[in-house]
């Protein structure tokens, strides 16, 4: 998942509560009422999970800048602990807070202002659409009245879907460089954010995977379907081909454990979709590689889709191994 941090103080709680090191918000209003459905963009700080990516809006309108994003470095809690300088959130006894690491700064940072300007009508495009959604519609981080779009007073975390960074950026995250407004937004920058459009491919993807092994691991006796603990992945890597990028037969649904097993190349599947330990690894000692020697020449729980014959040869000489 891609959030929208809108953070306008440079203080930001301070310390390992301070810009780009967490996200935090109060758990509750000042009058005592509870965040929950009350107010979504600060509730919504518990559904970050480890891996997404949070991107950075910064400052006051007209100065307020895209400066970057970075990842959660874990999930989403409530902590009686509180920042050094809550603030205008010194009442409040408790926190939402998610971690954050991996700070990427844009070559460039780009001005809300100008995006407003020059992709105009695509946002609010993106807001009528967003509006016709009904309960299930995002919660953004601006809003279009009186023919104007303008930040929303309070949106401190909120979502970014593919659309929205569409509406945005553009297409694959390429705006031209001078745009007829006057906007202006590096090669570097643009190159930056299509990283994004590529993480939110991948959770589309991963999603999807899981789908169609109905949420459990196929890795042969493994019990796993419980999808806190599975990986919808690529067997040949996202990074490396682009022909079978997204691709279902491209695909399989594993355990963190069997996942991490068979990046590493621990073992691989043939051509019958049988599993094949690494030759070099058969004779350890470990727990788990006398797992996976038990399971040798078994057929993993195959899906609709079977794993393509093209992204299994890619694995193989990924981990160099020849089953």
């Amino acid at each position: 998942m891609i959030y929208l941090e809108m953070s306008r103080d440079e203080a930001h709680g301070g310390d390992t509560w301070g810009f780009t090191k967490c996200v935090w918000a109060p758990t509750k209003k000042r009058s005592g009422k509870q965040g929950g459905g009350a107010w979504p963009f600060w509730t919504k700080v518990l559904q970050v999970k480890e891996g997404d990516v949070i991107i950075h809006l910064r400052g006051i309108p007209p100065n307020a800048k895209f400066v970057g994003y970075s990842l959660a470095s874990g999930n989403g809690f409530e902590t009686a602990q509180r920042p050094p300088n809550p603030g205008d959130w010194s009442y409040s006894e408790k926190f939402y807070r998610a971690d954050l690491a991996g700070f990427t700064p844009f070559h460039q940072s780009v001005n809300l202002t100008e995006i407003f300007s020059s992709r105009r009508n695509e946002l609010e495009a993106y807001f009528e659409q967003n509006k016709l959604r009904g309960k299930h519609k995002a919660n953004i981080f601006f809003v279009h009245q009186a023919g104007h779009l303008q930040c929303l007073n309070g949106a401190y975390l909120s979502d970014v879907d593919e659309d929205l960074l569409t509406a945005l950026f553009g297409s694959a995250g390429v705006i031209p460089e001078h745009t007829p407004e006057g906007m202006v937004i590096s090669t570097h920058t643009s190159s930056q954010i299509s990283i994004l459009y590529s993480r939110l491919g991948q959770k589309k993807f991963s999603d999807s995977i899981k789908r169609l092994y109905g949420n459990k691991c196929c890795f042969p006796g493994c019990q796993v379907s419980d999808e806190r603990f599975l990986i919808g992945s690529h067997i040949a890597r996202w990074s490396d081909n682009e022909k079978l990028r997204g691709h279902f037969g491209n695909g399989l649904c594993l355990c963190l454990m069997h996942d991490k097993a068979f990046e590493i190349g621990l073992f691989t599947i043939d051509e019958n979709f049988r599993i094949f330990v690494n030759p070099m690894e058969k004779h350890s000692t470990s727990t788990i590689m006398k797992e996976l020697v038990s399971r040798q020449g078994q057929e993993i729980s195959l899906a609709a889709i079977k794993p393509l014959d093209d992204a299994l040869l890619e694995h193989w000489i990924r981990v160099d191994i020849t089953p």
